[in-house]
């Protein structure tokens, strides 16, 4: 039905994802995921840029090895090596 190569549609998924995510946290900071499990991504610059930045970081860092999410583990802070990077931080929003 559709005669568009694989990369085509790899980019569109991408770039969905990417408009979710970014959408997500420059309106309350939560995804639907994170307001499941009662977290907030926070910063001192919400504008779209700094969390389009944020989205691109974390896909670099899933490219090459998942190193940013490996970097969680061994954080004391247990903070991603983007939301370091950039200066954000995800809390707990339970009460």
């Amino acid at each position: 039905m559709f005669d568009t190569k694989p990369n085509s549609l790899q980019f569109i998924l991408w770039a969905s994802s990417g408009f979710y995510f970014v959408y997500s946290w420059t309106h309350g900071g939560q995804t639907l995921a994170m307001k499941a499990w009662k977290l907030k991504l926070i910063s001192s610059n919400n504008s779209a840029w700094f969390y389009f930045a944020r989205y691109l970081l974390a896909n670099i860092g899933v490219i090459l090895f998942f190193v940013s999410f490996l970097w969680a583990i061994f954080n004391i802070k247990n903070q991603y090596l983007h939301d370091l990077i950039l200066g954000s931080e995800i809390i707990d929003v339970r009460s």
